[in-house]
């Protein structure tokens, strides 16, 4: 069980039962350390250094696993800036491991090497069209350019706290990479609400967003009028159905199971509200299950 905390004019803990803290004495040298390693490896996407090891050792155990001290472990690697030799930063690492796995999700783990050939491609075409004045050609081109660079810049972004989460979403199933890999309008629609929702649109869903997609009719969805592509993406990326996916997609990532009704409901008003993965990843991995110490 969790404890998390629920957003209403104040923030509140809220103490789920069953959630008592484990006592340091009864959990092995190895678990501690099998706990470190995996939050390292989900976090920055490498195992920690042996100085990191010990460090992260020393200060759970010294702090009897104190959530607040494996907190502060998670969130020095989510956000430390501090130069680091091969990797940036921690943070660094950890945007990147963010967009390395919303790229496996919508767009195969596409390299950012291969887009750029396919920014390269369409470049060329651009310039051939300008030359020739086909100038139809030209800015359909360059719209192209433009989200197979949305997609890239997503990382950066990410990093700078311009963006959330589910922007770099938007533009993962916004591109023609994610064309290709669901080829018609019918084929997109699905797996947007598969890949972001975590499940198939309703009849209704599905009727309304093949409209504006398809035929660029207005059509209501989520409480919103869109008339072409460009809105339903930002449509379906604001919605409270994609906040609730986003957790969804953390609990899959990190414990391997699908959140329970309860977890989404605790979780979900200030995720809505705030869009923040970071405090979602945390609050998974700062629990007992996650470190496996039950």
């Amino acid at each position: 069980a969790f404890s998390f905390l629920l957003s209403s004019c104040k923030k509140e803990t809220i103490v789920i039962s069953g959630n008592d803290p484990v006592s340091a004495f009864n959990i092995s040298r190895i678990k501690i350390e099998n706990y470190i390693q995996r939050v390292f490896i989900d976090v920055i996407g490498r195992e920690p250094l042996e100085h990191e090891m010990a460090e992260s050792l020393q200060r759970l155990q010294s702090d009897s696993l104190k959530r607040s001290t494996r907190m502060a472990i998670i969130y020095e690697l989510m956000n430390d800036e501090s130069p680091r030799e091969g990797e940036g930063s921690y943070r660094a690492a950890y945007i990147l491991n963010l967009y390395n796995l919303a790229k496996i999700r919508c767009m195969e783990g596409v390299s950012d090497g291969y887009i750029e050939s396919r920014i390269n491609i369409v470049s060329f075409g651009a310039l051939k069209d300008s030359l020739e004045g086909n100038w139809d050609g030209y800015y359909r081109k360059q719209n192209t350019i433009r989200k197979y660079r949305a997609v890239i810049d997503s990382r950066e972004q990410l990093f700078d706290r311009k963006i959330k989460f589910h922007h770099v979403f938007g533009t993962m199933i916004n591109n023609g990479i994610y064309d290709e890999i669901n080829m018609n309008t019918f084929n997109f629609v699905r797996a947007a609400f598969d890949e972001l929702l975590w499940r198939l649109p309703t009849e209704e869903e599905f009727s309304n967003s093949f409209e504006m997609v398809e035929n660029e009719l207005p059509s209501r969805l989520f409480d919103r009028i869109g008339s072409n592509k460009e809105d339903f993406v930002d449509i379906l990326i604001h919605s409270p159905a994609m906040a609730e996916g986003l957790i969804i997609w953390a609990f899959q990532i990190y414990l391997n199971r699908a959140p329970t009704p309860l977890e989404i409901a605790t979780f979900l008003p200030d995720f809505i509200q705030t869009g923040d993965i970071d405090f979602i990843i945390s609050e998974i991995m700062v629990t007992d299950e996650y470190a496996n110490f039950r």
